[in-house]
């Protein structure tokens, strides 16, 4: 099994076309790919490479992937394919591709005003509560 080499320009699991890398975690690394099929630019989370051969860390990505999935929220990034790239067997989750700044960067610059400050808490609020309502506890918070 060749574990992915996503540069740009790639193209992975014979959908997304790597536009660049975004980000990295415990699990996995994030790109900017463009789904072909769609011609919409998305987030594509795969399985960090030495994870990939370890059943319980699979089923534990693939896990992330349903489960996402089953949260509606607008302020919960929405899973939108899912799947194991035939050619590398590596899991993989596309999502909607957000776009902005992370709040723990906009923090470093500067104070939040009462009312932004109260709308943040609205909006995570409201995502945490559609996670509880898919009978789901959140482990891992992104605001």
């Amino acid at each position: 099994m060749a574990l992915p080499q996503l540069v740009p320009g790639s193209l992975f699991a014979r959908d997304f076309r790597v536009l660049r890398h975004l980000s990295a975690g415990g699990m996995g690394a994030v790109y900017v790919v463009e789904q072909v099929s769609t011609q919409r630019q998305r987030a594509l989370k795969i399985m960090l490479p030495d994870l990939v051969r370890d059943p319980k860390n699979r089923e534990r990505f693939t896990q992330e992937a349903t489960v996402s999935a089953r949260i509606r929220s607008d302020h919960v990034v929405e899973v939108v394919a899912a799947g194991i790239d035939e050619e590398t067997e590596t899991p993989w989750i596309a999502m909607e591709l957000l776009e902005g700044e992370e709040l723990a960067k906009v923090l470093e610059q500067r104070a939040l005003a009462p009312g932004e400050l109260l709308e943040v808490y609205r909006q995570l609020c409201h995502g945490l509560g559609a996670a509880h309502r898919a009978g789901l506890v959140h482990r891992d918070l992104k605001p």
